[in-house]
């Protein structure tokens, strides 16, 4: 069955008439009647633009509050209070920045506050386990230059366990059975054992050293891996099959989510390290949520969890009814001809451009005068134009994410 976009959005509409929840249910879940509700969501909208003039951050529209916030995020990183207005931008749905605040309702402002500061909290929360996280690693960068001799302090219980689970996967097939392997498996269980600080990310250690030495921990005899070298970014090629590395990059992760609940339960291990870790130093995590349909606690980066936590309306530059009757697709089969002119036309320096007049208020006439038949299709042109924008604004401000990770 082929889907179009009106069965999409019938589904849509479906799923959400399923998950509704009554206004007056909402709002006991969050212990708070109908005034408190409505003061918060006041508040929280009041808060954010006294936080955008602290900062003289100019809120004309939506792409002035984008960039001005990019520049200074570039420049303080680590600011909380910034950090904080980016979740806000990213998961907002209409209370901060309306199309049309003058018809929004209360109870629409109610909902949003809502379900808003509910996504904001899950990634501040995700914002402080990052810098807790990456002070551990530090510590543990620096553990690792000291040189210590291993002791025999591997449980045999714990080594046959960790083996049997080992050779289940499709790129440890030859393990089983190897002495080798069985041999330099033990080893490096001693080696990890041996230190507090690295038995805290033993499944990321062992993961580590099993997808990316696998074929030497097989074959040579006495190997030991230079541990050093697992916090160190690892690169694979994970936009192209070449018909074998797909199916193997599954194999690695389907090693992690079994390592990472195997020892789930232990005491020592910091979970939240080692997926910090499995995220900070390979793209495994970005090929997982690309290519697969997500069925496991795969960890992901931050700019992945905002893709999937921001408010699918992000960004809006435009009021969608001024072009409601209006459709690209329709368009594009009646006159195929002009739309491969204009895609021709639409480079990435103009829809630049055309976000820069935006940002300054300046008139439009200009950029849309260089589409050929614009004054035959203005509409179509516009919006083409501001679907662009969007995009672009989407790219730039999930690519911002990165810079609060650093």
């Amino acid at each position: 069955m082929n889907y179009d976009i009106d069965y999409e959005i019938y589904q849509y509409i479906n799923q959400q008439a399923e998950n509704y929840i009554s206004l007056e249910k909402l709002v006991l879940q969050q212990n708070l009647n109908y005034e408190t509700a409505l003061q918060k969501a006041i508040g929280f909208r009041e808060n954010y633009y006294q936080l955008l003039e602290k900062y003289h951050i100019r809120n004309q529209n939506l792409v002035m509050i984008c960039y001005d916030l990019a520049e200074l995020i570039n420049q303080f990183p680590e600011n909380q209070e910034l950090q904080y207005i980016y979740f806000c931008i990213l998961t907002d749905t209409g209370l901060l920045n309306p199309v049309k605040p003058d018809e929004q309702t209360e109870e629409q402002a109610i909902r949003n506050y809502i379900f808003q500061k509910e996504k904001i909290q899950e990634l501040t929360e995700w914002m402080q386990i990052h810098v807790q996280c990456t002070e551990k690693l530090n510590c543990l960068k620096e553990n690792l230059k000291k040189t210590e001799s291993a002791e025999n302090t591997a449980s045999l219980q714990e080594f046959e366990l960790l083996y049997e689970l080992t050779i289940q996967h499709t790129f440890l097939y030859a393990a089983g059975r190897n002495q080798v392997y069985q041999d330099n498996l033990y080893s490096l269980l001693t080696a990890v054992n041996h230190n507090e600080l690295l038995k805290s990310v033993k499944p990321y250690l062992i993961f580590t050293v099993l997808s990316r030495k696998h074929g030497m921990m097989q074959n040579r005899e006495h190997f030991m891996p230079n541990l050093k070298t697992a916090f160190q970014y690892q690169e694979y090629q994970i936009h192209a099959d070449n018909g074998k590395n797909f199916n193997l990059y599954q194999s690695y992760l389907e090693l992690y989510d079994h390592l990472r609940r195997f020892y789930m339960q232990d005491s020592v291990t910091d979970i939240f390290l080692c997926d910090f870790c499995f995220v900070k130093f390979s793209p495994l995590h970005e090929w997982y949520y690309a290519y697969c349909q997500p069925d496991a606690e795969i960890p992901m980066s931050l700019k992945l969890k905002i893709q999937q936590l921001k408010a699918l309306s992000f960004p809006v530059l435009y009021c969608y009814e001024d072009y409601y009757d209006y459709n690209l697709a329709e368009f594009e089969a009646k006159h195929s001809e002009i739309w491969q002119i204009w895609k021709k036309t639409l480079s990435f320096e103009m829809t630049e451009n055309f976000m820069n007049k935006i940002c300054q208020g300046a008139g439009l006439s200009e950029l849309l005068n260089q589409f050929p038949y614009y004054e035959k299709y203005p509409e179509y042109a516009e919006l083409l134009l501001y679907e662009s924008a969007e995009n672009l604004l989407i790219e730039k401000m999930l690519h911002l994410a990165e810079k609060l990770t650093k």
